[in-house]
């Protein structure tokens, strides 16, 4: 029988330095609404993102002639071309343009992660092009939920458990953070929308008009594209060589 890679969750941002992410292929996940956007915005053209964890760092970048995306608090910070919601890439004009991007969460986690074997990030929007990604790699996996300012959140873990769940049969699992991520999308799996409006980030965005975020961010497979983190910067891996 041929040795299976196994397959592990981080449930958010602050568990990172448990794990040597020196040893995994690892997926940045902000479901709401990071790691959504992003596959977003290179689908709809832009050359590259670079994440930062800064505002200051953002605004510089956006001087150097980058479009600029901010978000703190799940709400768009002002001065900046955009914020987080995937509706806001939709509609833009992004070919071969540059993006600048720093959000609550997301990424800070990529920022946490830039020393992984191999760093992408996944969504729903993306997932079935991450998880034949992921299979092809062949190698251990890592799955990071950024979590809400170091906290668990239920859509990250969500998603989480449904990539474990359809890598299970060519990678192993063997700790308790991946089967809780499984177990909730195999209890959630035909019920994600009723599950995340009553998760905390739902009210958040509710309470800012964005609720139809949630509803774009929970199609899966909109957005063929594989956002991959090297040199600071996030490219397509699926049409820039990596």
């Amino acid at each position: 029988m041929s040795f299976k890679p196994l397959v592990r969750v981080c449930l958010s941002t602050a568990l990172i330095p448990q794990f040597r992410v020196e040893d995994y292929v690892t997926v940045v996940i902000d479901i709401l609404r990071a790691t959504t956007s992003f596959a977003v915005a290179l689908d709809r053209g832009i050359q590259e993102i670079r994440p930062v964890r800064t505002l200051r760092e953002c605004r510089r970048l956006g001087k150097q002639g980058y479009l600029t995306a901010a978000e703190r608090g799940a709400a768009k910070v002002p001065g900046f071309d955009f914020g987080n919601s995937p509706f806001d890439f939709l509609e833009a004009d992004l070919q071969g343009k540059k993006l600048a991007f720093t959000t609550t969460n997301g990424t800070r986690a990529l920022w946490a992660v830039r020393n992984a074997k191999k760093v992408v990030t996944g969504a729903f929007v993306n997932m079935s092009v991450l998880v034949q990604w992921l299979r092809q790699q062949g190698e251990p996996v890592l799955l990071v939920c950024s979590g809400w300012k170091d906290q668990v959140n239920m859509e990250d873990t969500l998603f989480a458990g449904a990539v474990a769940t359809e890598l299970e049969g060519d990678f192993r699992v063997n700790d308790d953070a991946t089967l809780i991520a499984m177990s909730l999308y195999q209890m959630a799996d035909h019920r994600k929308k009723y599950y995340l409006e009553h998760s905390a980030h739902f009210d958040r965005l509710v309470e800012l008009g964005m609720q139809n975020d949630v509803k774009y961010s929970l199609r899966r497979d909109l957005h063929p594209v594989l956002p991959y983190y090297q040199d600071g910067r996030l490219v397509n891996a699926l049409s820039v060589p990596v």
